[in-house]
């Protein structure tokens, strides 16, 4: 092992990585989203074209593309000492693989809101290849019935409440509205938001709990068990991929139904393909074939959000993971184990170099429909 103490190590690179990895969506999802929403339907039924003009939290000194932050150099001095002491053990590998994580992530951060933004997203999320696009197609081109949204906040609450309980897991149902999703999770506060105000189906909370909770909670937990807990934090850029593709593989294992969850990523992947080369109203047009002009802004504003100008190309192609993931996921399974995947957090690239590693505590928490 080349000498190195690697428990040593993964403390270094995981307070380091605790200080960079902000959360990237704080920097991205617009403040006045329903202010231009508002704005650009009223100027869409005068017959005019218009580019919201969205406004922003606040920089982090640290994140500042226009400024030299000295503790953004101290970071990535701090990266390239701790990859200097790496070899070509398994765990090296590993360690590498987060801190070539944290460089690109870093960037992709720094860039939100300029012209690099788009080029440095699609260098970390990837773009949607001709076939990603076609699938999406073929998804739209289904009909679906519409699922009826009668269960209010408080019961949502309740049924999530009891199923953490039943799992033992110390999480916390918050109200919090959001423009960009209903529901959302923060595994290091512990924390499941959801939108106090909205009205869901009821199977749109069971594929919830399937989806956020046993794919992507229950991960997260094993990797805290781990020797090495940069197992809880994703091993590689590529996680957020196999997350997403994890989460809708147990939703149809778990026999639930996908379709509408399914359109709504195709819708996704068809927002981001098109922001890519048109701007925020042209986007909109593309979309607002497959789905109610509502729904067709929130995808495009989801595509658009963090670009340097709606007025032109520019896409955050974060969105097209989910459909992808299921697609990685799916190919994965045709010859492995889903067990394998949820030893913490990691993509299903990653499998081989966990396999290798040793010590590390078979998986706690499984969904119901994989344990043996």
């Amino acid at each position: 092992m080349k000498g190195n103490d690697y428990r040593l190590l993964d403390q270094k690179l995981c307070a380091l990585a605790s200080s960079i990895e902000a959360n990237l969506l704080l920097y991205v999802n617009p403040q006045n989203l329903d202010q231009q929403r508002h704005k650009f339907f009223e100027e869409f039924a005068n017959g005019n074209e218009y580019a919201p003009v969205f406004s922003y939290v606040a920089r982090n000194p640290l994140y500042s593309y226009f400024s030299i932050s000295p503790t953004f150099e101290i970071y990535k001095r701090e990266l390239n000492a701790l990859r200097q002491n790496l070899y070509g053990e398994t765990l090296d590998l590993i360690f590498d693989k987060k801190i070539v994580d944290l460089f690109d992530r870093m960037e992709l951060i720094r860039s939100a809101g300029t012209e690099n933004f788009s080029n440095n997203s699609e260098k970390y999320y990837g773009k949607p290849t001709l076939k990603l696009i076609s699938l999406a197609r073929e998804i739209l081109s289904k009909e679906i019935a519409p699922e009826e949204k009668n269960v209010s906040f408080p019961q949502a609450e309740k049924m999530v409440s009891d199923y953490l309980k039943k799992s033992r897991l110390k999480y916390k149902v918050v109200p919090r509205e959001s423009s960009a999703s209903l529901c959302s999770v923060n595994v290091r506060t512990k924390e499941i938001f959801l939108s106090p105000t909205a009205f869901f189906a009821e199977s749109e909370i069971r594929r919830l709990i399937v989806h956020e909770i046993r794919g992507h909670i229950f991960r997260y937990e094993n990797g805290l068990l781990q020797p090495y807990k940069l197992f809880a934090r994703g091993l590689s850029k590529e996680t957020l991929c196999t997350e997403e593709g994890i989460a809708v593989m147990l939703e149809e294992k778990e026999g639930l139904n996908v379709d509408v969850q399914l359109r709504e990523y195709a819708g996704r992947v068809l927002a981001v393909h098109y922001a890519s080369r048109k701007n925020f109203y042209e986007t909109f047009l593309e979309v607002a074939k497959f789905f109610p002009k509502e729904a067709a802004f929130t995808l495009t504003a989801r595509a658009k959000r963090g670009t340097f100008s709606q007025g032109e190309p520019g896409a955050f192609t974060k969105d097209i993971l989910y459909l992808k993931g299921k697609v990685v996921v799916k190919k994965f399974l045709k010859k492995n184990n889903i067990e394998d995947l949820y030893f913490g957090r990691y993509s299903v690239y990653d499998v081989p170099l966990v396999k290798d590693v040793s010590g590390l505590v078979k998986p706690k928490y499984l969904p119901p429909s994989i344990k043996k």
